[in-house]
């Protein structure tokens, strides 16, 4: 491979990047990107750097990838990646603070003019925000850039939108300089638990519009997750910021995420009267280092919270550990931690996992919950929860926030809803005067499994009776299609012909089905239609979905599959699965294959025949892999396939039937061995019961 010269290099305006860049930019391991320089000879040629170190220009790296359409990045990412990457040298000369604040002012008057910017913007900056409320400051401190409205839009089309482009810019500030901006940022899970705990929904359907407030907005984070799935039109916002920039940067935030201009306030003051008419409250109290923090005040700061909560409002506030839930020595803080608890505001405390603040993994954390006049069975209890035995993911979230607002709306009853993450517990029964940690009675494991612990007699009771109901089905679909037979008999003749899978999609016997590159963020444990990668395909199964609005809106040129399409991939491994449902979402690395109507190969036949393939591994040491087209499978006449698809069919419902009595006994086996094995069931065997 040829390496540019001096004078090549010296009249290349573009930026560089390493083999390690690259890696990060196309979402793959380093060694792949040496993989791709021996492999293709077309890969961009690298230049000497400090060191060294091989470096190559970062446009046509990034126009490589699009064109080879390699790596695990998704187009529209690899544009983003790439305008972020262009940004690194201007932040390494002017600073990632001043950069980040002075584009993110330039997108902000794009957004607002409707129109390209101008070589010179301030002309329409002080039309557009005379008051300096957005970005009129920030534009006048913008470093001199070659080109700032050719930048603006390079990173608007990397992103699509400027609202995306704007999120995208401070989701990359640590990359670009400015890693305090993220300091205080929650993990993305527990942004989940804080927005479905805020219910801001549920407020939407009883108010037309309601005011979401932060006294300790950071850079409004918590602020632009509460506009998830919502409208932007129906909600307010309070937040108090005393750095006038973040205050911009705030403002900017909502704008941009479609909140109207005369629905955002932000004020210097931590605490103010305005907070009085906020109807819901999402915060994080300041972090303080370990010497310096007094729990006594983030108490204090607790309570000027829940003093301007009016009547029916929520606050939700993060704080720490030792100040919300440990042991407290300092007799003022056990006084008034045990004043805040018993005067009927604090409904739920939830203690958090550790890692929650990623900037910050040292810092243990813990959630509460206060709300102006609870009902009246909740008054006297606390739900005291506990999910700092396991990883705090999108279930441990959902489970936690469906206990909140179950205890909400219900209180205490005896036959209502038992916490899945918690108890409820009466305040009489906590040691607050001594200043006794905050726990649920009994390990943090046990508590979690304590409505099953207390329903497991009664869901082994109901498994044995599908497990009944599945055995008489077996015996009555023996009786109706008597002992299986195949009259299997010995073969005269030679052995069929081997035909390739290229050889089937020119003769038009099978089509290929595109997989699509889709972003992790719209893809969930729930939605309408399933998604399959090489994953799911390995795997035989799927549990990631994909939203059909999310669809429509994100993937317009994504077609469905259909009912008995075959996914297929050869990475990591080669795999096949029979789509037997269809509508489903095919996920890049893998494809698709559909059977052309009429065809001998039914796509029973073609997963059996493509799972006994021999040519469907990568030999050790081997520079390339198998491709798909050229895995052969047997070439059956029409008879054959049909007396094989015959033969699948029979074996496949006799198959069904067998599988599930076996999964319902690998349940009931997993009920019965973690009940006598945490003390909470026995059986009657062997007594005289």
């Amino acid at each position: 491979m040829e390496f540019l010269d001096q004078e090549e290099v010296k009249s290349m305006m573009s930026e560089f990047m390493s083999s390690g860049e690259i890696a990060q930019l196309a979402q793959v391991e380093r060694p792949v990107v040496t993989t791709w320089r021996r492999r293709y000879p077309d890969f961009p040629a690298p230049v000497p750097g400090a060191g060294g170190q091989l470096l190559f220009p970062a446009d046509a790296a990034l126009n490589w990838l699009l064109d080879r359409k390699l790596g695990n990045a998704a187009p529209e990412t690899l544009r983003a990646e790439r305008a972020l990457h262009t940004l690194t040298a201007y932040a390494r000369e002017h600073g990632g603070r001043r950069l980040v604040l002075s584009l993110g002012a330039a997108l902000c008057l794009r957004e607002m003019s409707g129109q390209a910017l101008s070589a010179d913007p301030m002309k329409a900056a002080r039309r557009f925000d005379p008051e300096d409320d957005f970005l009129l400051s920030d534009l006048q401190d913008a470093p001199a850039l070659a080109d700032l409205p050719g930048m603006v839009e390079q990173v608007i089309e990397g992103a699509y939108e400027v609202d995306r482009a704007y999120r995208f810019l401070l989701a990359s500030a640590a990359r670009l300089g400015w890693p305090e901006l993220g300091a205080d940022a929650l993990t993305p899970h527990l942004v989940t638990l804080i927005r479905l705990a805020a219910d801001v929904p549920g407020r939407l359907r009883a108010r037309s519009r309601i005011t979401v407030g932060d006294p300790y907005a950071g850079s409004g984070d918590l602020l632009a997750a509460v506009l998830n799935d919502q409208e932007p039109e129906a909600l307010s916002f309070n937040a108090a910021q005393p750095d006038p920039a973040l205050a911009r940067l705030i403002r900017r935030r909502l704008l941009l995420a479609g909140v109207p201009e005369f629905n955002i306030e932000v004020v210097p003051d931590e605490l103010n009267d305005e907070f009085a008419d906020v109807d819901v409250i999402v915060t994080r109290l300041p972090y303080q280092p370990t010497e310096q923090r007094d729990p006594a005040e983030d108490l204090d700061k607790i309570s000027d919270i829940a003093d301007r909560l009016g009547p029916g409002c929520t606050a939700v506030v993060v704080g720490p550990a030792a100040s919300l839930v440990d042991a407290v020595r300092d007799t003022n803080a056990i006084t008034k931690r045990a004043d805040l608890l018993t005067s009927g505001l604090v409904e739920a405390v939830v203690r958090l996992p550790g890692g929650i603040f990623p900037a910050r993994p040292g810092h243990s954390a813990a959630l509460w919950l206060l709300t102006r006049d609870p009902v009246p069975a909740a008054q006297g209890r606390l739900l005291l929860a506990d999910v700092s035995g396991a990883a705090l993911d999108q279930r441990v979230a959902e489970a936690a926030a469906e206990d909140i607002l179950l205890w909400r709306a219900e209180g205490y009853r005896r036959d209502g809803h038992d916490p899945r993450t918690g108890w409820v517990v009466p305040l009489d029964a906590l040691d607050l005067r001594r200043g006794a940690a905050l726990r649920p009675p009994g390990p943090a494991s046990v508590t979690m499994r304590a409505r099953l612990a207390a329903d497991r007699p009664a869901l082994i009771g109901e498994i044995e009776g599908r497990l009944t109901d599945a055995e008489h089905e077996a015996i009555r679909y023996a009786k109706e299609h008597g002992p299986l037979s195949t009259g299997a008999a010995q073969r005269d003749g030679s052995r069929p012909k081997e035909l390739s899978l290229g050889a089937l999609r020119t003769a038009r016997r099978v089509r290929s089905l595109p997989g699509h590159r889709l972003s992790p963020e719209h893809v969930g444990q729930r939605g309408h239609h399933r998604v399959f990668g090489a994953t799911e395909v390995i795997a035989q199964s799927s549990k990631r979905w994909m939203d059909r609005l999310t669809l429509a809106a994100e993937y317009p040129h994504v077609g469905l599959t259909e009912p008995g399409d075959l996914v297929v991939t050869m990475v990591p491994q080669f795999g096949v699965f029979l789509d037997e449902d269809g509508f489903s979402v095919i996920e890049f690395p893998a494809r698709g294959l559909r059977v052309s109507p009429g065809d001998a190969l039914t796509p029973r036949v073609l997963k059996a025949l493509l799972d006994t393939a021999r040519n469907t591994t990568r030999s050790p040491g081997a520079v390339r892999g198998p491709r798909l087209r050229d895995v052969t499978i047997p070439d059956l006449s029409r008879d054959e396939a049909v007396r094989l698809d015959e033969v699948l069919r029979r074996l496949g419902e006799r198959e069904r039937l067998l599988q599930r009595q076996a999964g319902l006994l690998a349940e009931l086996r997993d009920l019965a061995v973690t009940g006598f094995a945490d003390g909470t069931l026995t059986t009657l065997y062997g007594t005289n019961s």
